[in-house]
């Protein structure tokens, strides 16, 4: 058995193991593929909160960059940094390298994603004032699962009514081999399951 398809094995392990820590926890939950072979998961917890997980489960076996963003965008909504805090004690994550652009027509607010760049390393944005072009959102990362609030304390007001009204739902995203890649989710077979979970 080759190192590859131990890797993928353990991932989809690693699937089944995500899915069951969160059963204890959720009282329901959605699982929606995309081409790509990427896995998003939708929990409504015991108390009331809507989760998302998304998830590297294609057959290479790259993890995510942790030193590069995560990008989610429903529709061309405004793009969605997920942030992740540096723990006390870790290692120092390399620079950033690459950089999402956005350009939004003024009329309408659509935000129309544009190209991948590899800039010098800015000061800003890697300190986060990158404000104009993307809403922050708290996420908890690991290294090919991130895990975001939709609806709760912590989650951005907007974002339970995008994922309930919303078509497309895309994660871009950079790995551990320095592939930049986009995960793009359908929610219209979902529609319904997820506005159950908002109406309870």
């Amino acid at each position: 058995m080759n190192c590859t398809k131990i890797l993928q094995q353990t991932k989809v392990m690693t699937l089944m193991l995500l899915a069951s820590i969160f059963s204890v926890q959720a009282s329901d939950s959605i699982i929606i593929s995309s081409d790509t072979g990427d896995t998003l998961m939708i929990h409504r917890l015991n108390d009331g909160e809507l989760w998302g997980s998304f998830m590297i489960t294609d057959q290479i076996a790259d993890n995510f960059a942790d030193y590069e963003m995560i990008v989610l965008q429903v529709d061309q909504h405004k793009p969605i940094k997920m942030d992740h805090q540096k723990l006390c004690g870790s290692p120092a994550r390399a620079e950033q390298k690459v950089n999402y652009t956005f350009d939004t027509e003024a009329t309408t607010e659509q935000w129309l994603f544009s190209q991948v760049t590899t800039p010098q390393p800015d000061i800003l944005k890697l300190t986060g004032w990158d404000k104009e072009e993307y809403q922050h959102t708290k996420s908890d990362r690991r290294p090919n699962v991130v895990d975001f609030p939709i609806l709760g304390p912590i989650a951005l007001p907007t974002l339970s009514a995008q994922f309930q009204q919303g078509d497309i739902v895309i994660f871009r995203y950079t790995t551990d081999a320095d592939e930049v890649r986009q995960a793009r989710f359908e929610l219209q077979n979902e529609r319904e399951a997820i506005k159950r979970f908002l109406d309870i």
